[in-house]
């Protein structure tokens, strides 16, 4: 669940409005990133202000007490080649490795417990690592 709160009388004098966002952590996350993307669409460089304050954000806030996000940057080619047509391997990345994996901007964000965002982490490596031939993961049957 999520709406915006008018803070103060008017809207007109303000740089910014407030987004509530309700729920679980997992659910605030993935709601959160996806208007992150969507903000650094149409402001571009938003992200870069606030970045700290987003990447910290619930740290340590589920069940297994290792919640956080973790980032990496790309180019703008690789990019494209990891969200996919129509973010289709974005959407694969996240229910395969069961980690909330949104684009803002140039930067990819892992949200989730510890072993979700190295498993993203681990896939992406392998999505680039496609690019040179073959990829080959050693122990893929204990998987």
């Amino acid at each position: 669940l999520m709406f915006f709160c008018e803070v103060g009388s008017g809207r007109n004098n303000r740089e910014y409005e407030k987004l509530a966002i309700f729920g679980e952590v997992r659910a605030r996350r993935g709601a959160e990133l996806k208007v992150l993307s969507a903000v650094e669409t149409k402001v571009p460089g938003y992200y870069d202000k606030i970045k700290d304050e987003v990447n910290e954000r619930d740290r340590g806030k589920d069940e297994t007490g290792t919640w956080g996000t973790d980032t990496m940057t790309f180019q703008d080619d690789e990019l494209s080649y990891a969200l996919g047509k129509q973010g289709g391997t974005r959407k694969k990345l996240e229910r395969s490795s069961g980690s909330i994996v949104q684009y803002v901007g140039h930067v990819a964000l892992f949200s989730g417990s510890k072993e979700v965002r190295r498993r993203a982490k681990e896939y992406m490596k392998w999505l680039f690592d496609q690019l040179g031939g073959p990829v080959y993961v050693d122990g893929w049957e204990d998987r």
